[in-house]
């Protein structure tokens, strides 16, 4: 085949090397070879092409240079579900699965039946992942949520959060209202999982103990600033949560208030809770962590430090408790990543 004098095969062959482009790259590739005296059946076989699918290739090249070293891809694939099918779909995703289905978690395969089924339409299994991926969804692990929740209190907590703050601002002039989340969580031996690396199919073990002994880990945690203060204690009762309080009275600025967001406990509410003048407390309706952002950090801590580890005794578990908060809690930028919140957005 003779190949027109575009770029010399010196040019050819620095732009193949600079090439990203997988299929321009075997376009410049199969006008090298030709370019050297191959004949075309032989370019076929060494780039996995057919005699005329090379041919073409150098005859596009002599035609128009550079330009005919595009390969042609075909027309635009066609959508998988049009827009009115598309909507019924996320219904469908958003809806979760029937006892029809008979699975707790729709998985690609069960998503491939419901396209066949519901839609009339055969698509292979990459391209179900395809179509959740384009619509914007990922297969997540869903954030627990309690059985008694009641939807219409949170939203109205939510709603009326910013008036309330409000008033506590009116009520402490020249103060910058800072809102703190607070939480409590028992670590111990009864440990928890988390992922490891592996090799695929096999099944890694980890240690997880089954033994009795544990630590109180009281926090808060301000998203706007990251700042977070923090008490390990052998027990939960209304002393240390006093304890903690005070200690948290402290870290407050002169010229700062803190609302602090906790749950309704009842070592929250005594009536021997010692609630000093500089904090505000907020209580969250009942059965709702999802409203307290900083589940997520003992969420973070469980799976970055606890887990898949033994501990002996409880100073092991007060010392891994330590130099997590040193590693984690301490960094302001991570914690505020880890308790953004859009209920405290709302309020800012």
């Amino acid at each position: 085949m003779e190949v027109a004098d575009h770029l010399t095969t010196e040019e050819l062959r620095r732009s193949e090397r600079g090439e990203k482009d997988v299929y321009r790259a075997r376009s410049l590739r199969i006008v090298i070879l030709a370019r050297e005296g191959w004949p075309a059946p032989q370019i076929g076989l060494a780039v996995g092409l057919s005699r005329r699918a090379v041919q073409e290739r150098v005859y596009a090249y002599n035609e128009r240079g550079s330009a005919g070293l595009d390969e042609p891809r075909g027309a635009p694939p066609q959508p998988v579900l049009n827009e009115a099918e598309e909507a019924r779909f996320r219904e469908r995703v958003a809806a979760g699965p029937t006892p029809e289905d008979g699975v707790c978690s729709l998985r690609g395969r069960d998503f491939l039946r419901i396209l066949a089924d519901e839609f009339g339409t055969l698509r292979r299994l990459s391209a179900v992942y395809g179509l959740l991926h384009a619509l914007g969804y990922s297969y997540l692990r869903p954030r627990p949520r309690h059985r008694r929740a009641d939807p219409a209190a949170q939203a109205e907590f939510i709603r009326e959060l910013p008036e309330k703050t409000a008033a506590i601002a009116a009520a402490h002039p020249g103060k910058r209202l800072r809102l703190f989340f607070q939480d409590e969580t028992r670590f111990g031996q009864q440990g928890t999982m988390t992922n490891v690396w592996a090799p695929t199919g096999s099944r890694p073990t980890a240690v997880r103990q089954t033994e009795y002994r544990y630590v109180w880990v009281s926090a808060a945690v301000c998203p706007e600033t990251g700042l977070a203060e923090g008490l390990i204690s052998p027990r939960m009762n209304v002393d240390t949560v006093n304890a903690f309080l005070e200690q948290f009275a402290r870290r407050i600025g002169p010229d700062e208030h803190a609302v602090l967001l906790w749950d309704g406990a009842g070592f929250h509410t005594g009536k021997k809770i010692k609630m000093p003048p500089n904090i505000t407390p907020l209580t969250i309706p009942p059965y709702s962590p999802e409203l307290n952002p900083i589940e997520n950090l003992w969420h973070y801590l469980k799976s970055h430090h606890w887990s898949n580890r033994d501990y002996e005794n409880e100073d092991r578990l007060e010392e891994a408790v330590i130099q997590a908060w040193k590693h984690s809690v301490e960094n302001p930028q991570l914690m505020k990543t880890v308790c953004a919140a859009n209920i405290y957005r709302a309020v800012n």
